[in-house]
């Protein structure tokens, strides 16, 4: 009794220290960049407003990202069976809104309510698959070669294949600077995306404590194993290393779009006087 008692507390143990490991390393992570994304694209907003107008960002920038952001939300919409009401891709109002998706969903469906979720955080999921999809076109040398390395290398190759002399004089990478700009400026979470995202998380904590659970009780049968079980962690790491890497591209433009609103800023201000 006891020994069964033992083998139970280690199986939850495990269950649970897996579930805060890749909360932590996978969603908190997410969570994070899309936080300071947002923060950079209010500051940018306002630094804007004072030096350029009230409609600068949206004519630098906005007219490219809005539609991505959108478009993430209905295709995710789609994914996870929720019915879109309506949609604008870009339609600017007074109130600041650029576009939206309206969207309904059968609250006692745990796979839609899940999928709130994965709605809520779409701009960036969708946002970085385009910007990865642009740079395969425009520049496809550019794209990380060492598919299996960590988030690190992969960014680090992907920074060193990009920024380097060879394509400053070449129209494809000022063309994708430009656009993966728009998009990066825009694939940050409103307020409503928090919203929606939290709405569905804790369907997905139940999910992946029930993935886990199983998983941890039958390792004792050979799932370690299986080739199967290494096939899908390898792919994990790969999305995650590319996914990371071009979020920390996307938070860089970020930034930079962020200090030049800044320098705009401060000139407007040295005319003024």
């Amino acid at each position: 009794m006891d020994n069964i008692s033992d083998r139970l507390f280690i199986l939850l143990y495990n269950t649970l220290w897996a579930c805060f490991d890749q909360i932590l390393w996978l969603w908190g992570m997410l969570f994070m960049v899309g936080f300071a994304l947002h923060v950079i694209s209010e500051l940018r907003g306002k630094a804007l407003a004072q030096s350029v107008g009230p409609k600068a960002d949206l004519f630098f920038t906005g007219w490219i990202g809005t539609p991505v952001h959108e478009m993430g939300h209905a295709v995710f919409c789609f994914v996870f069976g929720h019915k879109i009401t309506e949609i604008k891709f870009f339609s600017p109002s007074d109130d600041g809104t650029l576009g939206y998706v309206k969207h309904e969903y059968n609250p006692k469906n745990s796979y839609q309510k899940i999928g709130n979720f994965f709605i809520g955080i779409a701009p960036m999921l969708f946002g970085s698959a385009v910007i990865y999809a642009l740079l395969g076109i425009l520049l496809p040398q550019c794209l990380p070669q060492k598919l299996n390395a960590s988030i690190a290398e992969t960014g680090f190759e992907l920074f060193k294949n990009l920024f380097s002399k060879d394509n400053l004089g070449n129209w494809r990478f000022w063309a994708f600077i430009y656009l993966s700009l728009g998009i990066a400026s825009h694939i940050k979470l409103s307020v409503p995306d928090f919203k929606g995202a939290v709405s569905g998380f804790s369907t997905l904590l139940c999910l992946i404590f029930l993935v886990n659970f199983i998983a941890n009780a039958i390792l004792d049968f050979g799932l370690k194993d299986l080739p199967v079980s290494g096939w899908l962690t390898a792919k994990m790491d790969i999305f995650l290393s590319i996914f990371y890497s071009i979020m920390l591209y996307a938070l860089s433009l970020s930034l930079a779009y962020l200090l030049l609103s800044y320098l705009l800023l401060g000139a407007a201000k040295l005319i003024r006087k």
